[in-house]
This record gives C-alpha cells, sequence and structure tokens, in this order.
C-alpha cells in the first residue's frame, strides 16, 4: 500500500510540475503586492518559459501599468518574455488606505522591491529579472537602482525618456519648444500655434520652477507631439494600440479609480517637492547593464536627459539609442526597432 501511495504522490508531483512548466508558456496571472497600507496589483502576460521577466514603471505620476500592454511592441516582447504590467502605489487600480503621508519616492521604492521579491518567491529564486521604466517610472526606476542594494535585483535596465531630473526637464522643455517652435514657423507650419507657444515658454523663468509653468509644458509639450506628427515629424502612432489600449484601460481598469487615485497620487508628490527632485547625481551608483532609449522629438522629457543618463550612469555596460521620428513615447512611435533594440539587450545578459 505504501509504495503506491508513493508512486501516487510522485506522479502527481510530477504531472503539478509539467503543467507549471506548462502555464509559464502562456501566463494571464494577476497578483498582488501588499505592503503599508497598500495593495497594489500586477498583471504577468506572455511566455515565462526562458525565465525572463520585464518588469514596466508606468508613467504619470498617475498611469497605469495596463497602459503599456499596447500594441504590436507588448505582443512582440510577450511573445518571448513574461510582462509585468505593476500599478504603482495611489495609481492605476491599486487600492488601500491612500494616506498622503505614504505616497512617497522611497516608499514606492520599497513596494518595487516588494514586487521583485514576491515575483522571485511565484516563479522561482532562479528567474531573470529586467527592470523596464517610461517618464515618470524612469525616475521611480533610477531611484530604485541607486538605493542601497536593489540593483542586485535586477540583470538589465531599460529608461525610456525618463523624468529622473525634473529640474533639467523644466529647463530643457524651454529650450527645445523654442528650437522646434522657430522650426516650424520657418516651415510655416501651424503657425498660430506655435507662435503662441513662443510667447509663452518666453515668459517662463527657469531659475523659479513652479507647478504652473511646468502643467503648461507637459501639456503643451502633448498637443505639440501630435502637431508635428501631422507633418510627419514623428511617426504615426503603432495602429495597433489604439484598440488594445482602449480594452485594457475601458474594461480591464476602472477609469473612475484610476483618474481619482492618480490625481491624489500626483498632488501629493508635487507637493512634496517633486518638481525640485532630481536622482542624476545618484545614477553613477547604478552598476549594472543600462540600456537608455530616447526619441529625438520627445518634448515631454527632452532627448537631453538621454545624453545626461548616459554621462551620469555608473556601468560600464551602457548604450543610448535615439529613435529620430518618436516623440515621448518610442515604443508607439517606431516599435519594431525598439522592440529589437530591447530584445537584443535582454538575449545579450541573460
Amino acid at each position: 500500500m505504501m509504495p503506491f501511495r508513493f508512486f501516487l504522490l510522485l506522479s502527481l508531483g510530477l504531472f503539478l510540475s509539467a503543467c507549471q512548466r506548462d502555464d509559464l508558456g502562456n501566463l494571464r496571472d494577476t497578483l498582488h503586492v501588499r505592503r503599508n497600507n497598500a495593495d497594489m496589483p500586477a498583471y504577468i502576460y506572455g511566455n515565462g518559459t526562458n525565465k525572463v521577466f520585464l518588469v514596466v514603471l508606468h508613467g504619470g505620476p498617475g498611469g497605469s501599468g495596463l497602459e503599456y500592454r499596447i500594441g504590436s511592441y507588448a505582443e512582440r516582447l510577450e511573445e518571448r518574455y513574461a510582462m509585468v504590467y505593476w500599478d504603482q502605489r495611489g495609481q492605476g487600480m491599486s487600492q488601500g488606505k491612500l494616506d498622503p503621508a505614504a505616497i512617497t519616492i522611497n516608499e514606492m521604492v520599497q513596494d518595487l522591491r516588494a514586487l521583485a521579491l514576491t515575483l522571485q518567491h511565484k516563479y522561482g529564486s532562479d528567474i531573470d529579472l529586467f527592470l523596464l521604466g517610461h517618464s515618470w517610472g524612469g525616475l521611480l526606476g533610477s531611484a530604485f537602482l541607486s538605493t542601497d542594494d536593489n540593483q542586485e535585483l535586477f540583470k538589465g535596465w531599460i529608461e525610456v525618456s525618463g523624468a529622473h531630473d525634473f529640474p533639467a526637464v523644466y529647463r530643457q522643455s524651454v529650450l527645445r519648444f523654442q528650437q522646434i517652435g522657430k522650426e516650424q514657423l520657418r516651415l510655416g507650419n501651424d503657425a498660430t500655434f506655435w507662435q503662441d507657444v513662443l510667447d509663452r515658454v518666453a515668459l517662463v523663468d527657469t531659475f523659479d520652477i513652479n507647478l504652473e509653468d511646468f502643467t503648461y509644458l507637459n501639456g503643451t509639450a502633448r498637443s505639440a507631439e501630435e502637431r508635428l506628427t501631422t507633418v510627419g515629424k514623428i511617426a504615426e502612432l503603432d495602429p495597433e494600440a489604439l484598440g488594445s489600449s482602449l480594452i485594457n484601460t475601458l474594461l480591464i481598469n476602472n477609469r473612475t479609480i484610476v483618474a481619482t487615485t492618480g490625481s491624489i497620487t500626483s498632488e501629493a508628490l508635487f507637493d512634496r517637492g517633486l518638481l525640485n527632485f532630481s536622482v542624476a547625481e545618484r545614477l553613477g551608483r547604478v552598476q549594472i547593464p543600462s540600456l537608455i532609449l530616447w526619441g529625438r522629438q520627445d518634448l515631454v522629457v527632452p532627448v537631453q536627459l538621454g545624453y545626461q543618463a548616459l554621462e551620469k550612469i555608473g556601468s560600464s555596460d551602457k548604450q543610448l539609442i535615439i529613435y529620430p521620428r518618436s516623440g515621448h513615447s518610442p515604443m508607439v512611435n517606431e516599435p519594431k526597432p525598439f522592440v529589437n533594440d530591447v530584445i537584443a539587450f535582454i538575449e545579450r545578459l541573460r
């Protein structure tokens, strides 16, 4: 009786192990990171058979993870890797007591560490973790990797148009608007819009960083990139992105919750001096391989910050790639070269 029971248990264990391996090939998991009154979902999609998990840090502050599961870039990466779309504290569909005192960059750094450890616990300590941060996510990722020994959890860092230095974003945005505005006026493109922009940015004192001017620069940058797309300076958005974006943000996320929590979190961070926050001088602590990806036409976080990251990051293994016809989101402006570059980086290191 005992031998048969032992054989039965052994067979069952092998069966469950086989199922677990098969499941890794088509992951559709949701896990929750719970710490310090926050419950933060991470949506995991893709192919985990090669044990590579790419953690995506969304933009904002006030964005959501599933905003990044859009178009052909996400589809191609999910064919190879497990993609982790995480809603940060007080953003996306994260829940919990939104105590403003706990909405800090330091708390989010600890949240990200908890996420990495949770992924290792669930999928195995032998998984290879990579980190990708876009826009605000570039700041959070830079802060995380330059704190304590956090970078030891990840094999590589991919910064995409990252706002790791808010004062530099502020100053460079003014300069970039002046350059592009004058160029577009010479070409006779949308003269009224660009003249209004030039008149307004002329009033911005780059030595007096304030939220009113930053809000103008940030909001106008997005509408300006739309106009640059119309005249062909920026590539059209990946047509596959629109449909998947609507599905993720309308059918899976609750837009009311996302908007409400996002605005609370954004306000709390700006109240704590986000406009004057910079990780630039800490980037020398980042020693893991780093890939820096930027759109040359980025008006939200100008490409000068990409050059700054290349100079400041301490790793000897670092590279800056600039996409000539991309704005703030090269993954949807030029998805094919973007994905090829990400894959080449990961495959070299895993």
